[in-house]
């Protein structure tokens, strides 16, 4: 926050969670693409900012209009049947994205930064739907972030950060658990 009390976007020379969740994908050998729509950017520039990304970071893609999210090969009939911000557009934004790059992990992410809401939509200012794929499938939540439009989306690539570095400690324990066998 600067003195204002308006949320500044800084990168960070050292940031943990960033640096955990490339400390949990090398040690793995897996890679991971990010497919964000709120955030524009700001997932795959913390993720970036770890150095030696180019070993486990694929591709980041900033597809904001639904042209974009056509174009990534999302499945429009989903997004004009449950809009744009809900799991089960995010998951179709993963499933897309996991499909064209390969990686082993995604993450994809929509919301309504404000300070209006949208035009289309019934849900509030910072509603957020993020999606996770790996390889034991894709798992989508939704919150509700406060705060202004920049608070919002520095809160959506900190939650996403989260997530992604969760689904992928649990599928190392659960691979752990079976032997490293998929049940």
């Amino acid at each position: 926050m600067d003195d204002s009390g308006q949320a500044v976007i800084a990168l960070q020379e050292e940031d943990p969670l960033a640096a955990a969740v490339a400390a949990a994908l090398l040690a793995r050998g897996e890679r991971v693409a990010v497919v964000e729509t709120t955030a524009g950017g700001l997932l795959s520039a913390r993720l970036l900012s770890v150095p030696g990304a180019s070993v486990w970071f694929d591709r980041g893609v900033v597809a904001y209009s639904m042209a974009a999210k056509s174009d990534l090969g999302t499945d429009m009939e989903v997004l004009r049947a449950h809009g744009a911000v809900s799991l089960e557009a995010v998951v179709a934004m993963a499933v897309a994205l996991r499909a064209r790059s390969g990686a082993a992990w995604v993450v994809a992410e929509s919301g309504i930064a404000g300070p209006v809401g949208s035009r289309r939509s019934p849900k509030p200012v910072g509603s957020v739907a993020i999606a996770v794929g790996g390889p034991d499938g894709t798992e989508a939540t939704e919150v509700l972030l406060l705060g202004g439009r920049v608070a919002v989306m520095t809160a959506i690539a900190e939650r996403a950060l989260q997530l992604l570095l969760e689904a992928i400690e649990r599928s190392a324990r659960e691979g752990a658990d079976t032997g490293g066998q998929q049940q």
